[in-house]
């Protein structure tokens, strides 16, 4: 494994770099070293002509040995298709088991994975020979994705792994004594130690709502109000309090618009 900080290469102090680029933490997974620095020479090209991004890379020579210490803190992930043992299709299906939100850019030589890309919810793909003006125009398309995404996912602990999930997958979270439920679209639940009131200070300005002592929902998964009760899509009613009626009815009205 090769550690490399564009910072090195693009002539400026990296601390204050830092303070003026957009930090993007970036992994290639690619057997053949000639292509990973390929690819690394394009990110440091595209740093120096945006002056926007500065790519912290990491790069794995081999699948196991990036699926075996990933820790679910990348922006951006390029996988080679083709690669001996695991091919990147594979990898990217383990990255997505425990991480639906990091942007992967698939590099190969055959465009017909492209469509196989859509079920591991791929950004976009690359072809080799890499070219530099498609690469650019791709990264520049994937970059403004990463910064939507930005800070918008929770990591759990649940039996030893790391699971990191998407804000925008989260229906509503419930306060369970000591701990909060997340409950997520796809009905399964995790559990985080932390106060309610620290969780609804970090949610501010997204769509979560707090609707009464006990939950904070996501609007995005609410259907309607009925009478005291917030439904959501799956038919899930959680109550409104009275000192919250008003607020809730607003903040529902002007979310609809």
């Amino acid at each position: 494994m090769a550690v490399f900080k564009i910072c090195n290469f693009i002539g400026k102090n990296c601390r204050q770099s830092e303070e003026k680029m957009n930090l993007i933490k970036t992994i290639i997974v690619e057997d053949e070293k000639e292509q990973a620095e390929v690819t690394k020479s394009m990110l440091e090209q595209l740093s120096k002509e945006t002056e926007k991004y500065l790519f912290n890379i990491t790069i794995f020579s081999t699948p196991m040995e990036f699926l075996e210490s990933y820790k679910f803190d990348a922006d951006i992930i390029f996988l080679d298709i083709k690669m001996p043992g695991i091919n990147g299709m594979d990898v990217a299906k383990e990255i997505r088991k425990n991480d639906q939100d990091v942007t992967l850019i698939f590099i190969t030589s055959l465009a017909q994975y492209a469509i196989e890309g859509y079920s591991v919810q791929a950004e976009d793909y690359v072809l080799k020979p890499l070219s530099y003006p498609e690469f650019k125009i791709k990264m520049l398309r994937a970059l403004s994705v990463v910064n939507i995404r930005s800070g918008r996912s929770i990591l759990f602990e649940n039996n030893n792994v790391t699971i990191k999930v998407s804000l925008d997958n989260i229906s509503y979270i419930e306060t369970d004594h000591h701990k909060l439920m997340y409950h997520v679209n796809d009905g399964s639940v995790y559990y985080r130690h932390e106060p309610m009131k620290d969780c609804e200070d970090f949610l501010k300005g997204t769509d979560f709502l707090r609707i009464n002592s006990s939950y904070l929902v996501n609007l995005k998964y609410a259907q309607k109000i009925e009478k005291m009760d917030l439904v959501l899509n799956d038919g899930t009613r959680l109550k409104i309090s009275r000192p919250r009626m008003n607020e809730v009815n607003a903040k529902f009205l002007e979310y609809l618009k």
